[in-house]
């Protein structure tokens, strides 16, 4: 498989510094954590490390990895610039008992990272792989920014606009399928230049995790549509999943 972020990873953190993540997110976390005693927590999608260094600092024991060696290279430089010495893996999401012999109370898969899947059979693989390195009744929890409302949007959208620096979504997407185009645009007197980034996701909306999660052995599968654990629905900006190992 293809490291789709080998070149992005050196500019990934132009959508802000990994210490500048929401704080919602970070309440909704601690609150489904803290209900199941969670302490040992794998990021198995880690990126740069925004999520790894959130965890870390509220004080769970984390693990860290990514399909990625670029991603990796930049989330070790974040976190030992801010002073954690985190544990850090490269690993395909589809094969973690190649990376960890350990298991956890949780794995997290967030922002849009499973979608990078295109098949059933792929995406089964990463579920039961998650399903294996989690403790009993251990917890999942994916989350993505495609859902049925989003899909409706105009398909440009800025994702970041300063003075020196423009990020554009381009999107478009059939019934299986979203595409978006990331186009970089350096406009500084110390950086001029553009890159384009093609990313390619299979559009997972809450019936398909349903399904998927039933088969891959999960129980307990709650959809949030928001951060506020308000129940995911056609109006949602947001699809978060929290589902039980069976």
């Amino acid at each position: 498989m293809k490291d789709l972020y080998e070149k992005f990873a050196y500019d990934y953190d132009e959508f802000g510094s990994i210490d500048e993540y929401l704080g919602d997110e970070q309440t909704f976390l601690n609150k489904v954590f803290f209900e199941h005693g969670v302490k040992k927590v794998l990021d198995c999608a880690c990126g740069t490390g925004q999520h790894l260094l959130m965890l870390a600092q509220c004080g769970y024991n984390v693990w860290g990895s990514d399909y990625s060696k670029s991603m990796l290279e930049i989330a070790r430089q974040n976190l030992q610039e801010r002073n954690y010495n985190i544990p850090l893996h490269q690993c395909d999401f589809r094969y973690l008992e190649q990376g960890f012999d350990i298991t956890f109370d949780a794995i997290i898969c967030l922002t849009n990272s499973l979608p990078h899947l295109h098949t059933d059979k792929d995406l089964l693989l990463a579920l039961r792989s998650m399903k294996n390195r989690l403790n009993e009744k251990g917890l999942l929890v994916l989350s993505q920014g495609t859902t049925h409302f989003t899909l409706s949007l105009p398909s440009i959208e800025v994702v970041v606009n300063r003075s020196d620096f423009s990020r554009i979504f381009v999107k478009e997407h059939d019934s299986r399928f979203l595409t978006i185009h990331v186009l970089d645009l350096f406009h500084s007197a110390q950086r001029l230049g553009s890159n384009q980034y093609d990313f390619v996701f299979r559009i997972l909306l809450d019936e398909d995790y349903k399904r998927l999660l039933s088969q891959a052995g999960f129980k307990n599968v709650q959809i949030y549509g928001d951060y506020s654990m308000n129940n995911y629905d056609e109006n949602s900006w947001r699809l978060i999943v929290v589902a039980e190992a069976g």
